[in-house]
C-alpha cells in the first residue's frame, strides 16, 4: 500500500482562509473525499453543514443540493466529489493518486464509473428503504441486480488489476466506501454474504481496507450509520 504525502502548496488564500469540505461522515460520497484528503495530508477542514439538508435556505446556497461540497479560499463551493477530488488532484499535484501511465488511469476511471453507474444505483432502493418505512421493493431481483453488478466487476479485476504491482488510486478511494454499504444493506434482507466465490473482488477488498485512510472513513461511516439507527429505534 501506498503511504500519506504531504502536499507543497498552501490551501490559505492571502487573506488566510481555510478550505472547508463540506460533509457528512455517512455518506460515501464525502467518505471518499475525506480519504483523498487525508492521503494527501491536507489542511483542509471537515466540517458538517450549518444549514438543514433539502430546505429552501440549502438549496438557495447549493443549488445541486448534495454533500460534499469544497469550500473554495475564493469564497466559491465546489459539488460533486468526482470534481471535487479531481480538482485537488490538479491544484496538489505533489505525489498524486492519478495515475500517470494512461491504461493505469483509465483503470482508475473505470472503478470509479462502475461505482456511480453500476454499484450504486443498483443499492439505491435498499438505501431508499432505509430511509422510508413505507418503500417496498423486489429484495429478491434486486440482490440478484446486485450481484450480477458484482460479478461482472470480479470478472474485470481478474484481467486487468493485479494487487501485488497495484497502488492506492482515485478509483480504489470512490469505490471503497460504496462498497462497504454493499454487506450492511444488503444484510438488512440476507443472512449469508452476496460476495461469496467473487475471489478477486474480496481480495482488493482486504487490500485496499489495509491502507490506514481508507479504513478510517470506512470507521467513521459505521459509526454514523450506528447513530442512525439508534436514532430510529
Amino acid at each position: 500500500m501506498d503511504s500519506a504525502f504531504s502536499s507543497n502548496k498552501n490551501t490559505e488564500d492571502k487573506g488566510g482562509h481555510m478550505m472547508q469540505l463540506i460533509n457528512l461522515d455517512h455518506s460515501p460520497y464525502a467518505t471518499r473525499v475525506r480519504i483523498l484528503i487525508r492521503k494527501k495530508q491536507l489542511p483542509i477542514d471537515i466540517v458538517a453543514p450549518t444549514l438543514t439538508l433539502k430546505t429552501p435556505e440549502f438549496l438557495a446556497a447549493y443549488p445541486l443540493g448534495k454533500i460534499p461540497l469544497l469550500a473554495l479560499d475564493n469564497g466559491q463551493y465546489l459539488p460533486e466529489s468526482i470534481a471535487i477530488m479531481e480538482y485537488l488532484e490538479d491544484a496538489f499535484p505533489a505525489h498524486p493518486y492519478r495515475p500517470s501511465e494512461p491504461l493505469a488511469a483509465g483503470q482508475s476511471r473505470v472503478m470509479a464509473s462502475f461505482t456511480d453507474t453500476h454499484l450504486a444505483p443498483a443499492l439505491l432502493p435498499y438505501f431508499k428503504a432505509m430511509m422510508l418505512p413505507e418503500f417496498t421493493f423486489d429484495q429478491q431481483a434486486q440482490h440478484d441486480v446486485v450481484r450480477t453488478a458484482l460479478e461482472k466487476f470480479n470478472q474485470w479485476l481478474i484481467a486487468n488489476i493485479t494487487l501485488e504491482n497495484h497502488q492506492v488510486t482515485l478509483g480504489d478511494m470512490v469505490l471503497a466506501p460504496t462498497f462497504w454499504w454493499v454487506d450492511v444493506t444488503l444484510g438488512l434482507y440476507s443472512n449469508h454474504s452476496i460476495t461469496d466465490g467473487l475471489d478477486a473482488l474480496n481480495q482488493w477488498w482486504d487490500w485496499v481496507r489495509s491502507d490506514a485512510d481508507v479504513q478510517r472513513g470506512i470507521n467513521e461511516m459505521a459509526s454514523a450509520f450506528t447513530a442512525f439507527q439508534s436514532q430510529r429505534s
